[in-house]
């Protein structure tokens, strides 16, 4: 059989999966001084990192819990890892819960209503469920708004109490993890424990997590006996203020095209950016169809060497321009989009008016990624 042919990329994600698995390490630590266990989410193919690769390599680093959004991801690594415990944390159609019970998925209950509806589907067989529950995000999840907190104890009860569901955690999100004094995150961590501890009184004891990495950093949620780790498992700290994680990926393009334009020349759609003075353009093959987002160009800039470029024009689909002005023609062979230090990832995202969660999240298929273990745990600083 042919070989299939693979180019040379234009667009590459280098991964370095020894600073996966030191940031792993270091984060896990932090969660043993309470005694939580960790759930890696991998959800949006792994923060756009490459679920399978990420999840097998914090495989090897020990971890047995995972997190995804749905249940497509969830049977992909399935099919991929050893014998894990793996979680759906969004919705899941009823119609579905034969297929999660035949693979060992974990579902998400949002409701009593919705959990009447996966028990329905099962044909026989038990599925088990973690039952979300809405501390203030107003998302998904049973309402622990005061004036129904005695109802949604009794959809608890009720759900513990069917036959085909086996319950086997409980959790919720925070809205305001970023910002563990403020009002909104003190009101939903009471309210999430007062239902803990009105379980508690009732006999009842679960499973529970509350914080995802913004709240694990901060200490907000300590001694439940689990916690989830996201963004901060692929580098970044929410709160920008963790100086001990390391960015795992850098994604980076060669120049399609250098060329010198002179003042009054126009680069880009609609001749968006109009040079005042003779100016070098170096042309990236990389565009928002690849998550370079349209609006990175508002005040963004890559790395090119030891030099910042930035962007000139609009973004387009397949291409995006910088100017070189002032950079040694020596440096300008490829670009780093981000990746060098966490700074670059969230200097992009405050360009785009957005978050360093959707930059990733959107980062396409056309984008090669690259693994490889590099030389990067003996640099990683811990406590």
């Amino acid at each position: 059989m042919d070989c299939p042919i693979i180019p040379i990329p234009r667009v590459t994600m280098a991964v370095d999966l020894a600073r996966l698995t030191a940031n792993y390490r270091y984060l896990t630590a932090r969660l043993a001084r309470t005694g939580a266990v960790p759930i890696a989410v991998v959800k949006a193919n792994a923060y756009g990192h490459g679920a399978v690769p990420i999840a097998a390599a914090l495989y090897g680093a020990g971890c047995r819990r995972f997190a995804t959004a749905d249940l497509a991801e969830a049977l992909a690594l399935r099919a991929a890892l050893p014998p894990c415990e793996i979680l759906v944390l969004g919705y899941t159609p009823p119609e579905n819960a034969r297929l999660a019970a035949d693979h060992g998925i974990t579902l998400t209950a949002c409701e009593l209503r919705h959990a009447r509806a996966l028990a329905r589907h099962l044909d026989g067989r038990v599925l088990s469920v973690h039952i979300k529950l809405n501390s203030g995000m107003n998302r998904t999840g049973l309402r622990l708004a005061p004036a129904e907190f005695d109802r949604t104890m009794s959809s608890i009860r009720a759900i513990l109490g069917m036959a085909r569901l086996s319950v086997t955690g409980l959790y919720s999100h925070l809205a305001c993890a970023d910002a563990p004094a403020s009002a909104e995150s003190l009101r939903a961590v009471r309210s999430f424990m007062a239902a803990a501890t009105a379980l508690a009184r009732a006999g009842i004891h679960l499973p529970m997590h509350l914080s995802a990495s913004a709240a694990v950093l901060s200490g907000m949620a300590d001694g439940l006996p689990l916690a989830r780790l996201g963004l901060a498992l692929y580098g970044y700290d929410p709160t920008e203020k963790d100086k001990f994680l390391l960015p795992i990926a850098r994604l980076f393009a060669p120049f399609a095209q250098i060329y010198p334009i002179g003042r009054g020349e126009t680069v880009g759609y609609g001749g968006a950016y109009r040079a005042t003075r003779r100016d070098l353009v170096g042309i990236l093959p990389i565009g928002y169809a690849d998550g370079l987002l349209r609006a990175c160009g508002n005040g963004g800039a890559v790395w090119v060497g030891e030099h910042r470029a930035p962007f000139i024009g609009r973004i387009s689909m397949d291409a995006a321009a910088v100017s070189l002005r002032g950079i040694p023609r020596a440096d300008c062979r490829e670009a780093v989009i981000f990746g060098n230090t966490p700074a670059d990832l969230f200097a992009l995202a405050e360009a785009a008016g957005t978050i360093p969660y959707e930059l990733l999240a959107g980062l396409g298929g056309r984008i090669y990624r690259k693994y490889e273990y590099g030389s990067s745990i003996g640099d990683h600083c811990t406590e």
